[in-house]
């Protein structure tokens, strides 16, 4: 169960700035939260248009999107592109699922596992198509890990994974090379508790992963250096 704070957090996406509630998911650690259900038509407009234009030159056959707040980025994204169908990934069992191929999920906002479905009747939607795979918000990489999973499957090329909004960066370990496929809209930090207070962990902020990359890549010796300097600096103090 969420604690809602009287914190917000500012946050563009595609060029224009929304505050979102910070919720706790425990005593440690925040979130902010994005209801895309909640965020009105003007929004679905927005990321769909935003979205679009990033993807219409991959020419995707079809989008498949996650129950439940990639629906209405599924359907957004479908109609700009012309496309009349689109997939939706299920998460709770229906009479018409059955035999449905399944992928487990754990999603940083459900406090149990989970399980995403794909109607075996939507397969021949898929196979050997274009596919462009969207959801709401991409945290753990869980959910958007098991749609590409689900999706190849079925026997798809997927040429790109779109998002509102990347949320920290552990998304891009677990979907490993498959992070390359990720577009988004914009990026939220994940916060810890510090004194009752939310406060964003600098480990999870929008460039945090390109400066670690990019110390990752340094010749160790340019390494080795950029500490000794550190060092003479803090002797110096």
């Amino acid at each position: 169960m969420y604690l809602e704070t009287p914190q917000t957090h500012q946050v563009q996406i595609a060029g224009e700035n929304f505050s979102l509630p910070i919720v706790q998911l425990s005593d440690r650690r925040a979130i902010a939260l994005l209801m895309v259900i909640d965020m009105g038509v003007r929004f679905g407009d927005l990321v769909g248009d935003a979205l679009t234009r990033h993807f219409a030159q991959l020419r995707p056959d079809i989008v498949v999107g996650s129950a439940t707040l990639g629906v209405p980025v599924a359907i957004e994204v479908s109609r700009r592109l012309g496309i009349d169908r689109y997939v939706i990934l299920q998460k709770s069992p229906k009479f018409h699922l059955a035999d449905a191929l399944v992928e487990d999920v754990r999603s940083i906002t459900t406090a149990v596992p989970q399980r995403l479905l794909l109607d075996r009747r939507s397969i021949k939607l898929l196979q050997g198509r274009r596919v462009l795979v969207v959801d709401d918000v991409i945290a753990t990489g869980s959910s958007m890990a098991a749609a590409i999973r689900l999706v190849r499957r079925a026997g798809a090329n997927i040429i790109g994974a779109g998002a509102i909004l990347t949320e920290g960066h552990s998304w891009r370990d677990l979907l490993g090379e498959d992070a390359k496929l990720v577009t988004s809209l914009g990026h939220i930090p994940q916060f810890d508790i510090v004194d009752g207070v939310a406060t964003p962990d600098a480990a999870t902020e929008k460039d945090a992963w390109t400066k670690d990359r990019a110390l990752v890549n340094k010749p160790i010796g340019q390494i080795r250096r950029r500490r000794s300097v550190a060092q003479k600096d803090v002797a110096r103090i």
